[in-house]
């Protein structure tokens, strides 16, 4: 069986979101805008790290074309942080569990072309994420695996919109030498079922 974080972590891996396509450019702009503002305002480098903004009223004002998605979808009122997931080549993100939330809705930024998520099965550590990762302290609550025991049990393109599973051991991978960038949305109460299923409406069709 699967290394799952917690009971109320999914089976699944990943979903295609029934976000409409047509919209997603003006989505990206929005997000890419807040990620430059909020960067600024952290003054995180532009390296491997994850970034959690909470400032609820800014994310609402800033990115006004993903919360009317969000109200179409009915999970306007679910939807809580952002985090903004940057990865440069040489800094790698090591298989891990987010540990607070069971999934996450990641829309593609920037140079996402030719990267993935990718879970893994595998023994976790009591240890976080590297220092380098640590955008924001919340980030500070991960869990990476033991490398002697991760195998990789599947992946998905990066370039696309997805629902993932957070809390089945997993990492970003690239393979160029760019600065890739990927909003993570997260969402409580999370809009799965008792047995972990995605409410069917989110999935696309």
């Amino acid at each position: 069986m699967v290394y799952k974080y917690r009971s109320t972590t999914p089976d699944w891996l990943y979903h295609e979101p029934s976000l409409n396509p047509a919209l997603l450019p003006a989505i990206q702009k929005e997000l890419l805008k807040l990620f430059i503002q909020t960067k600024k305002e952290t003054l995180v480098p532009y390296t491997s790290t994850a970034v959690e903004i909470a400032h609820k009223e800014l994310m609402r004002n800033t990115c006004t074309t993903l919360m009317q998605e969000f109200q179409r979808l009915g999970i306007y009122d679910n939807f809580f942080v952002i985090t903004f997931i940057s990865v440069e080549s040489t800094r790698e993100f090591p298989p891990h569990v987010d540990v607070g939330v069971d999934i996450a809705l990641n829309i593609p930024l920037i140079n996402c072309e030719d990267t993935y998520t990718v879970w893994y099965d595998g023994k976790i550590k009591d240890q976080s994420l590297p220092d380098y990762a640590i955008g924001t302290s919340i980030v500070k609550i991960t869990r990476v695996v033991d490398p002697r025991t991760a195998v990789e049990i599947g992946r998905c393109d990066s370039n696309i919109p997805h629902w993932i599973n957070v809390n089945i051991l997993h990492r970003p991978e690239t393979h160029h030498n760019q600065l890739r960038v990927a909003a993570s949305i997260r969402f409580k109460p999370e809009p799965i079922d008792g047995k972990g299923n995605l409410w069917p409406h989110l999935i696309k069709s």
